[in-house]
């Protein structure tokens, strides 16, 4: 074991307490890092407000943060289509002397680059003269056409096929991808689906790029009487983006489809979709089983999680899924459609996993998995408390953080046995 504190760079562009997200999984690293290393952050200087006003009432040792934004005129390319990704790889591009400056004053030993976790852009920070970890990394999801039906817009489904030839582009053609991957001591992959696409040149450590808080909450009460009859139906949650990707449509088709009608759904979010899938709501003549109640605080949320008996989760492109991991925490049973991240993080033990055969095969089976739950209330706080057990023991910051560590020890003991036979 390394007796001192490792120091550490952390590229985290995205990067903010109290956020969901990408700014969520930036911070959380960062936090959970400083309880065993010095670590350095280099984020956005947008994010400085936020995060110094976090630290004047919750000091944390041993973190220090370092700001950049590029110039007004390039922010201003946010606002353009795609236009976060141009001025992002502009921010990695102008930080790297600043980095270059950080590794040398503060004598960094490893710099990790954390988020964006997409694939696509590893940074430059790979050139630094000190080991480089990249990930846990994410984003090697591909639009399937199973789910057209899934999209209320072709122009949606467009953008999906775009992507698919951009993660292609970039897997062949990017120089940064190429040396990121030829030069990181360590790269960590977070779901099947990007692993499977990453170049097999060399090994991957799998860790989720995301982790849960187990201090926020304890599982559920299933104390209550179980029963579920025609006055008490099923009560089910969606939460998310209510965005394309986020699927929630195919939640909407399934229960039309259905002969099933023993359910109340809640639906929590907003986005693009909302009020299309209001629409459809009202179409199918569900309005009175269904309620869209908006972006609501953790704490709002926190008690839906508590009063509901099951979590659908639909989406069609995840890395990973925040919400899963928080309806796991309070033992809730989760439907999932088996793949990408989710795929993994649900098991045949803490939920039902839909495979992605055909549309109608979806829809079918979706009604069908809350129509087995209703049916038997038993199977379904056996598969929640066994959700609960599965988040503490594989994905708690905690196992996470102690995951990392060991690789920064390891590359530590490495670098000075490198030292050592130099030196001799």
């Amino acid at each position: 074991m390394v007796r001192n504190r490792i120091r550490v760079l952390i590229s985290a562009y995205a990067c903010e307490p109290n956020k969901g997200s990408e700014p969520g999984v930036g911070w959380n690293w960062a936090l959970q890092m400083s309880k065993m290393d010095e670590v350095y952050v280099i984020t956005r200087a947008n994010n400085r407000k936020v995060i110094e006003t976090f630290l004047q009432k919750h000091p944390v040792e041993h973190l220090h943060f370092y700001y950049h934004d590029c110039a007004a005129w390039k922010r201003k390319m946010k606002k353009l289509p795609n236009g976060i990704f141009v001025y992002y790889k502009m921010w990695q591009k102008e930080i790297l002397p600043i980095a270059r400056k950080i590794v040398e004053d503060e004598k960094i030993d490893i710099v990790h680059h954390i988020t964006f976790n997409e694939f696509r852009t590893p940074g430059k920070l790979y050139q630094l003269p000190v080991p480089f970890v990249w990930g846990p990394i994410g984003g090697g999801q591909f639009y399937n056409s199973i789910f057209k039906g899934a999209y209320f817009s072709r122009k949606d489904i467009c953008k999906e096929k775009l992507r698919n030839f951009i993660n292609r582009f970039y897997l062949i053609f990017s120089r940064d991808i190429k040396a990121a991957v030829k030069k990181a001591n360590t790269i960590l992959i977070a779901d099947q689906s990007t692993e499977s696409i990453m170049p097999k040149s060399r090994k991957y450590v799998r860790l989720l790029e995301t982790g849960y808080d187990l201090n926020r909450n304890e599982a559920k009460d299933y104390d209550e009487d179980l029963t579920i009859n025609n006055k008490r139906p099923i009560r089910l949650l969606w939460v998310g983006g209510i965005w394309p990707r986020k699927g929630l449509k195919v939640l909407l088709d399934a229960l039309h489809n259905s002969q099933f009608e023993n359910y109340s759904l809640s639906i929590v979010g907003d986005g693009q979709d909302r009020k299309a899938s209001e629409s459809l709501v009202r179409e199918y003549g569900i309005e009175e089983k269904v309620r869209f109640l908006g972006a609501l605080s953790y704490d709002e949320v926190n008690s839906l999680y508590d009063n509901a008996d099951v979590f659908v989760f639909t989406s069609l492109r995840d890395t990973s899924g925040n919400v899963v991991l928080e309806a796991m925490s309070h033992g809730l049973p989760v439907i999932a459609i088996n793949h990408h991240g989710v795929g993994e993080i649900v098991t045949d033990e803490t939920g039902i996993r839909i495979n992605p055969i055909s549309y109608e095969s979806v829809k079918s089976d979706l009604a069908n998995a809350m129509e087995k739950y209703a049916k038997n209330p038993d199977l379904m706080k056996q598969h929640g408390l066994a959700g609960r057990k599965r988040l503490e023991m594989y994905y708690s910051w905690e196992n996470n953080a102690k995951v990392l560590q060991g690789i920064y020890e390891r590359i530590a003991i490495e670098e000075k046995r490198k030292e050592k036979h130099n030196n001799e």
